[in-house]
């Protein structure tokens, strides 16, 4: 997408989900960088889909926590629907799995604890996120980490919003089978990329594997955690995601500091030639 939408200047687009595709934008009236995430055209016409993004906007409003991804702004008009986001420099954490490999104890304690506190705050007002993933996770330039995308999040309190799958990789087994999702279902996908994190292998096996194999600097005990996180029978889990957590930091420690990310960036418009208006009707 080139030019800009209603007061922001677009530049590169960043992501792309199954509805929607992010970019990268500035807002010359506050001087700000911000990610825009906006329906995908073949979308645009069916209610169902604003509808989604409507419920998503609604989410996150009711979500605001350090740790959830903050949404500046939303709007409808005939062309699609728009989310306006913080802009995370940070990238995703699927991308620093990518370029490291692996990532040290204390900072994989450190990501497991900013997220297992964000959906502490979602589940206690009855949202569950069911699609815990790198990609739906990200960092700024410090590498703290923010919850991303309640696309397909699950009110408790409204049984209509969303469905049942994420992303097979992270699925806990009663999403799978189509059985209730809980809190301890976000929490079978958090687990699983803590083990990743840790061992930069996608887990295969069921039990998972001994992260020994692969990192025998790792203490013993932190096998016993990721089984009991990613059993089968999701009320063998841990009561919260925050339990989980403190059981992961007690194990491995915690990262207490970062040093700031550089991002390349890319030149964004400046004038009123680049942009296209779009016109809320």
């Amino acid at each position: 997408m080139s030019g800009g939408i209603l007061g922001y200047d677009m530049a590169e687009q960043i992501g792309i989900g199954g509805f929607g595709a992010v970019y990268r934008a500035y807002q010359p009236d506050l001087q700000r960088e911000v990610a825009i995430k906006v329906i995908l055209a073949g979308y645009a016409g069916q209610p169902d889909f604003i509808r989604r993004f409507e419920v998503e906007a609604q989410m996150i409003a009711r979500l605001e926590h350090l740790h959830i991804v903050p949404l500046y702004d939303y709007w409808r008009d005939p062309g699609g629907a728009y989310l306006v986001m913080r802009y995370m420099r940070g990238g995703n954490l699927r991308g620093v799995m990518l370029s490291q490999h692996t990532l040290n104890a204390g900072r994989a304690s450190r990501i497991i604890g900013q997220i297992a506190s964000a959906l502490g705050v979602a589940h206690g007002r009855g949202v569950i996120h069911r699609d815990i993933k790198p990609e739906n996770i990200l960092l700024d330039e410090y590498g703290n980490a923010y919850l991303a995308d309640f696309n397909i999040a699950r009110d408790l309190k409204n049984e209509s919003s969303g469905e049942r799958f994420g992303t097979a990789a992270y699925a806990a087994p009663e999403q799978i089978s189509e059985d209730a999702a809980t809190p301890q279902t976000d929490m079978y996908g958090l687990g699983i990329i803590l083990y990743e994190m840790l061992t930069g292998s996608p887990a295969s096996a069921e039990p998972l594997s001994l992260v020994q194999k692969a990192r025998p600097d790792l203490p013993f005990e932190i096998n016993a955690i990721l089984w009991k996180v990613t059993a089968r029978n999701p009320d063998e889990r841990y009561i919260d995601t925050l339990a989980f957590a403190t059981e992961v930091r007690r194990v491995l420690g915690e990262e207490t500091s970062t040093q700031p990310v550089t991002v390349a960036r890319t030149t964004l418009p400046n004038s009123e030639s680049h942009a296209t208006r779009v016109i809320v009707a």
